[in-house]
């Protein structure tokens, strides 16, 4: 949660820069800006969130069924700009990380649940303020009168003008150009486009690039409602000298509302940007800009989210070793009970094939370092360089395991024991009870029972629990579990009906009764 927050953090930055790039190219040539910012804010939220989680499963070497060329739009990122690089994290310290997922949550639900319930209240004050200003008309236009509020646009369904009282007393021109920018804010729908934005980032308050691209979208609303005054035919050293003067009196505070009056900094900024000329080269410049934007973007889609395996470009280019060294490496390697990694060599190439599946050649970036090229997964060698290895590790899809050395004979028990269990195609004892009870226990909102699950397994459940509870809300309620057959990796497989769908579950027990594998895949 921790580096997947980091993640967001930074697209969101690289979003907000191509928004302010986007928005200098755009005054240069009296454009509005305010776009950019409604599109940054809405972009953060939804970039990271799309590339992290639309995907189908990744081909798995441990896993069962058969290798697929399958497209996940997290894979699909180029440029290997994953947060964990950034940290210099290694696997302990993400493992760190991940023991506070809980306590961010929970953060996460309160800080939102608080920030909307402030939104509310201040919606509930506003309303009865209202209330109590009076009614009254100025240059035509029905207006809220407030001894000490305004002048702003406040509601959003039905949004109104409030001035203070003190512009009542003052001169028509005055007037004149506070209603100028007060109806081009409410013909803009200024209003509602701010609530809005503001009502976004309640999903991400600790977001804090979030939080100055709505400070910018609310400047960029008053200079596009500036623009539109002037263009609308309002002097222009009327204007300015109304903007200073209601800057000098300070509105009370009423919430978050499209209001004329602003810093003294950001006032002065707006007077410089109405009364500015047009620059040499300025179409030029508008142009790079524009460029700068686009490429910010495209950086910002490329950023890899935690959950991305390294892309082949970022992979390590093969080296050759003398065939004695590959020798050293050759053998069978145990998994589970029911599966063994087997290595073998044809000349100067080493191939892996796990027990049910076809082999893959793994290419060596180091002595010691081997790397797939038809999935992403590599292996490390455990050896002294001077005997065969004694075991090794598998990295894919963010897990590390280790596989012990065994001697040809409990391979080939093993195999035996597989092809003996897929001939009979019998269900093992405990796999329908182990499915059963897991469904219901979510049905009925019970914990998972990781304790009956492998650790390995425990921890790629956790990793993918959100996305199983919304499959589950789909599919409603359990109908019935069929045995459908023993896999090539001797997975027992079950169609499992369900009111809205059916899947298949594929699941593997050891010899003590925990799961080791569970695979659940659409029918």
């Amino acid at each position: 949660m921790f580096i997947w927050m980091v993640y967001v953090i930074a697209v969101s930055l690289l979003l907000g820069c191509a928004a302010l790039a986007a928005e200098r190219g755009a005054r240069l040539t009296k454009a509005t800006t305010r776009w950019y910012w409604l599109v940054a804010i809405l972009a953060s939220l939804l970039i990271p969130t799309v590339i992290a989680s639309v995907s189908v499963q990744l081909p798995d070497i441990i896993g069962a069924g058969a290798v697929e060329k399958i497209v996940v739009l997290r894979e699909a990122t180029s440029i290997p700009l994953n947060p964990v690089q950034w940290l210099g994290a290694g696997d302990a310290q993400v493992a760190n990380w991940r023991s506070f997922d809980g306590i961010l949550k929970n953060a996460w639900l309160l800080v939102s649940t608080g920030m909307l319930l402030v939104l509310i209240i201040n919606g509930v004050q506003l309303y009865r303020r209202k209330r109590i200003w009076r009614r009254g008309e100025m240059r035509g236009v029905q207006v809220y009168v407030a001894p000490d509020v305004g002048p702003a646009v406040v509601g959003f369904l039905h949004p109104s003008i409030v001035v203070p009282a003190w512009l009542v007393e003052s001169p028509p021109r005055t007037q004149a150009s506070v209603m100028a920018h007060e109806r081009a804010h409410l013909d803009a729908n200024d209003p509602q486009l701010f609530t809005i934005a503001l009502c976004l980032l309640v999903f991400m308050p600790w977001n804090l690039p979030l939080w100055w691209q709505l400070r910018r979208l609310r400047h960029a609303i008053e200079v596009d409602c500036d623009a539109r005054v002037l263009g609308g035919g309002t002097d222009a050293a009327d204007y300015c000298e109304t903007l200073i003067a209601v800057g000098e009196r300070q509105s009370s505070y009423i919430g978050a509302v499209a209001a004329m009056s602003e810093s003294p900094s950001f006032l002065e900024q707006r007077i410089r940007i109405m009364i500015s000329k047009p620059a040499k080269f300025w179409r030029l410049t508008s142009t790079a800009l524009g460029c700068l934007s686009l490429a910010l973007v495209a950086v910002a889609a490329q950023v890899s989210p935690p959950n991305a395996q390294p892309a082949a470009s970022a992979r390590p280019a093969a080296i050759a070793l003398d065939a004695n060294v590959l020798e050293q490496y050759t053998g069978h390697y145990k998994l589970t009970d029911a599966a063994v990694l087997t290595i073998t060599r044809s000349g100067n190439q080493l191939s892996a094939r796990l027990t049910g599946q076809s082999a893959a050649e793994i290419h060596p970036a180091t002595t010691t370092h081997f790397f797939y090229k038809v999935v992403a997964a590599e292996i490390d060698f455990v050896t002294d360089g001077f005997t065969p290895a004694t075991a090794l590790v598998l990295h894919q899809n963010g897990r590390n395991i280790t596989m012990p050395r065994i001697d040809a004979g409990t391979a080939q028990q093993v195999e035996a024991n597989l092809t003996a269990r897929v001939q009979m195609n019998q269900p093992s004892p405990g796999t329908e009870a182990a499915i059963r009870s897991f469904i219901e226990r979510r049905e009925a909102g019970l914990p998972v029972e990781f304790e009956k699950m492998s650790p390995l397994l425990a921890n790629a459940v956790r990793e993918q629990f959100t996305q199983m509870e919304k499959h589950r809300a789909v599919l409603g309620r359990l109908q019935s579990i069929q045995f459908q057959g023993v896999g090539t990796q001797g997975y027992d497989s079950y169609v499992v009906k369900f009111q809205n769908g059916s899947v298949i579950y594929s699941i593997q027990l050891d010899a003590q009764g925990i799961i080791t594998g569970m695979l659940i895949r659409p029918l």
